[in-house]
């Protein structure tokens, strides 16, 4: 098999920067999206591990290929993960950020949601809030978040694949019928140290574009998620530098002490 090839170019990158998130529509084939219709809720690690999803899921051209810009040569296959599987209407679940996650700039995981069927607004869909993934996280304060400006709910397509930054707010939405709703979680994870090797058109790394406000955040954070975002591209670069946005003109003190000397 050939090696995997990254699908996503600089913009591609910084738009997840800014998202923590890449939807990819209706990519897995109908035929192994309905080999999921027998699957038995919860751990579904022989089913991942399995020759079939491997090669129709997990090394997915498309799939695959955005795990491999974002996060380099020999990422880590996932061998395992959970299926979530919703039949009986529900009042949807909390907000909430798995794991330990929320705490830096880095990208060492992508949690992942295969849909192998379509979900609709009444199958209560997955909810996730854009520009979460790097916020600091206490479970129990947002568990208390109702609907929140911008929320996305993934109402998609059969064999839809959603590739989030490990951290997103998200959570389960409210359920009003009683059809079967699935989603197969799992993650793939970096080895490599990070740099600047998806598609490219020039050597030159450019500066980071920001993208528009997201409709939940204010004009004094929005400045918090601008510095966020500059320093998560400049580690998926391997740019080693402190980031600071200085509104005020000012001068290193060296050189006014220069100025002053006798």
């Amino acid at each position: 098999m050939s090696p995997i090839k990254p699908t996503l170019d600089d913009d591609g990158v910084m738009d997840f920067v800014a998202s923590g998130l890449v939807v990819l529509e209706s990519v897995i084939d109908e035929n192994f999206n309905r080999c999921c219709d027998d699957l038995t809720p919860g751990n579904c690690d022989a089913f991942i591990a399995s020759d079939d999803y491997t090669q129709q899921v997990l090394l997915h051209p498309q799939v695959a290929g955005v795990a491999r810009s974002l996060l380099g040569e020999e990422f880590l296959v996932p061998r395992g993960g959970h299926h979530h599987f919703f039949k009986e209407p529900h009042l949807g679940q909390t907000w909430h950020s798995d794991g330990l996650s929320g705490s830096g700039y880095d990208v060492f995981e992508l949690q992942c949601y295969y849909y192998p069927h379509s979900v609709a607004l009444a199958d209560g869909p997955t909810m996730v809030l854009p520009g979460s993934h790097c916020r600091a996280v206490d479970r129990e304060a947002i568990a208390h978040y109702g609907d929140i400006c911008g929320q996305v709910s993934l109402t998609v397509p059969a064999g839809t694949v959603v590739l989030t930054r490990y951290g997103i707010w998200h959570k389960a939405g409210p359920k009003t019928n009683d059809r079967a709703r699935s989603m197969i979680k799992f993650s793939y994870h970096r080895t490599a140290a990070p740099q600047r090797d998806w598609l490219c058109d020039a050597a030159e790394i450019p500066t980071y574009r920001d993208r528009l406000r997201l409709p939940y955040v204010t004009e004094v954070e929005s400045y918090r998620d601008r510095v966020r975002r500059i320093r998560t591209w400049n580690w998926l670069c391997g740019i080693d530098q402190e980031v600071a946005l200085r509104w005020e003109r000012s001068q290193p003190v060296s050189e006014l002490i220069k100025e002053g000397t006798p």
